[in-house]
């Protein structure tokens, strides 16, 4: 086996994505971007390509070293070829890895994979091993997904809508503009990285993302951006939440986070349905407001991993 490691998208091998994240226009997304890029592993063996696995490596600390203020994330499980057994897949995984920490060693602080399932046959691959929650909303083709939310959020939702608050799903430019002003001063206070507002633009043009936007009296109050594979797989037809924002203050009779949220999740349902992936609830030691939050419109808690590396 031997491990290739691919940072131009012209050099992606050709193979049929398993989800977003491993699809040439996600790579696409950060080509032009100055904290963050992303680069491919793949593994080939005496019958081909076998396993590839994308990982992000993004700078969050701006005025020291990538080594120091950088961390590398693999979403989910790595592709795999179909005709390679658990055996040779772990094989294949453990070599990459090696590959994987060698290359971002001098580039991050630390590796971490993300939303690998619970019974995932790597796992013993890492020594710390982080207990995760995520939460799952499934549904079939258009859907009401209000109906199984919790009754103060269809109430919520309800008393949004009749104060004037409206959902645009074609945002200009300028709206995204405003939104990402929301979303810079969130993850500021909340200190992590966040990618560029050129990206989010990109995105909202690209074949496997969405921009839905909250607005309220002309002014844009919320909104979310998220990827989707069903014209891109329409076997496997994925919606993962990525980043959310809303304004800080109260408007009576109006919950942007709310609307925001169940947009997303009609979006979804109204576009061929399949299943909304919130991408993470927090730890599962500690109490964690969001993910209350998240589980009030109609989604299922489930086990997830984290896997972390440090590489000093």
């Amino acid at each position: 086996m031997r491990v290739e490691i691919i940072d131009n998208i012209a050099n992606i091998p050709e193979f049929e994505p398993q989800n977003v994240f491993q699809t040439k226009e996600f790579m696409h997304l950060f080509e032009q971007e100055k904290d963050a890029n992303v680069v491919f592993f793949a593994v080939y063996g005496d019958c081909g390509l076998m396993m590839v696995q994308p990982v992000v490596i993004q700078r969050f600390v701006k005025w020291l070293p990538w080594r120091f203020g950088a961390y590398a994330v693999a979403w989910r499980e790595p592709w795999r070829a179909e005709n390679i057994a658990d055996e040779e897949a772990v094989e294949a995984f453990n070599l990459m890895h090696k590959e994987i920490v060698k290359y971002c060693r001098k580039r991050a602080l630390y590796i971490e994979y993300r939303h690998f399932s619970e019974k995932n046959i790597y796992a013993f691959t890492f020594k710390l091993q982080l207990p995760w929650w995520n939460i799952y909303r499934e549904f079939g083709s258009g859907e009401d997904v209000a109906d199984k939310m919790k009754r103060d959020k269809k109430r919520q939702l309800k008393q949004s809508f009749e104060a004037g608050v409206e959902v645009v799903l074609h945002p200009t430019d300028e709206q995204i503009v405003e939104w990402y002003a929301l979303l810079r001063r969130l993850y500021r206070r909340i200190h992590r990285p966040l990618p560029s507002l050129q990206l989010f633009l990109r995105l909202n043009q690209s074949s496997i993302g969405k921009i839905i936007l909250i607005t309220y009296q002309g002014r844009v109050i919320s909104g979310s951006a998220m990827f989707h594979s069903s014209l891109l797989t329409p076997h496997s037809s994925f919606f993962y939440d990525w980043y959310r924002a809303s304004i800080a203050e109260d408007i009576e009779g109006v919950y942007p986070s709310v609307v925001s949220t169940w947009s997303a999740l009609q979006y979804a349902s109204d576009n061929g349905g399949g299943l909304f992936d919130f991408m993470g609830a927090g730890p599962q030691n500690k109490p964690y407001g969001v993910r209350d939050f998240k589980l009030k419109f109609g989604g299922t808690l489930t086990n997830e991993y984290r896997y972390r590396k440090y590489l000093l």
